[in-house]
């Protein structure tokens, strides 16, 4: 499968594909993607359909790469290699510039010309395995978890209400049957639910934030401030997200 366009270098490309699944292959024209499951298609269609999911994974809520665009189905099998190329209506890709921030680091003083050069290619690795490993850890859950694709892009919204809190709770446990284990799996107590749930539900609590409309006596001593709430749900959203690229 051809990559006809993306904004990331070869080595990148590669180490993001390979947390896939995926190898990076260079051709004449474009580097192309391959794998096991994707040599195992049966048709050319299977196999752009496989690889669809790399390109959303790469042009949504990750937000890894929104150049991202598919070439040809290579057909190695007969030579020159056959080409199948599929025909899509083009889809409006948003990008959403999430802030980081950065620290610049200087060498020691008193280097040597030639330890001077090996500090400043050690440091440059380092940012590389840095940047590669915030990648990872949105790229791979996106790819492989649909409710983690809809967590991310709820993660990325500037205003939070008690609302989009609970959906990325929900998205995360999954469903209210799976709530003791979910519980039990990332230490959220009873109480601490309670807090969390008297905040994003209780208009008597939070106001027009709230989920509901209606007031209610809350059910919690000392139920989370609408910043608390937050802060819970991007810690257990990390959490989750993670424990997804190690399952």
């Amino acid at each position: 499968m051809e990559i006809q366009r993306t904004s990331l270098e070869l080595r990148n490309l590669k180490d993001l594909l390979g947390g896939l699944g995926f190898d990076v292959i260079e051709t004449t024209d474009y580097p192309a993607i391959t794998s096991e499951k994707m040599e195992m298609c049966s048709t050319a269609a299977d196999a752009f359909e496989l690889a669809k999911e790399i390109r959303t994974a790469m042009q949504g809520p990750a937000d890894i790469d929104s150049t991202f665009q598919l070439g040809a189905v290579l057909e190695f099998s007969c030579y020159p290699p056959r080409r199948h190329a599929f025909l899509e209506a083009q889809s409006g890709v948003i990008r959403i510039q999430g802030g980081t921030s950065t620290m610049t680091i200087g060498p020691p003083c008193e280097l040597s010309e030639h330890a001077l050069a090996v500090w400043w290619e050690q440091q440059a690795e380092k940012e590389y395995q840095t940047a590669l490993e915030r990648q990872r850890a949105r790229l791979e859950p996106a790819f492989r978890n649909e409710n983690a694709a809809k967590v991310l892009d709820l993660l990325s919204k500037k205003n939070q209400t008690g609302s989009t809190l609970y959906k990325i709770y929900e998205l995360a446990e999954g469903h209210p049957k799976n709530r003791k284990a979910f519980h039990t799996q990332f230490g959220i107590s009873a109480d601490e639910f309670q807090r969390f749930g008297d905040a994003v539900h209780n208009s008597a609590v939070s106001g027009d934030w709230a989920r509901h409309a209606y007031d209610d006596t809350p059910k919690s001593a000392k139920p989370m401030s609408k910043a608390e709430a937050e802060s819970f749900v991007r810690r257990l959203a990390a959490k989750w997200l993670e424990n997804l690229r190690e399952v």
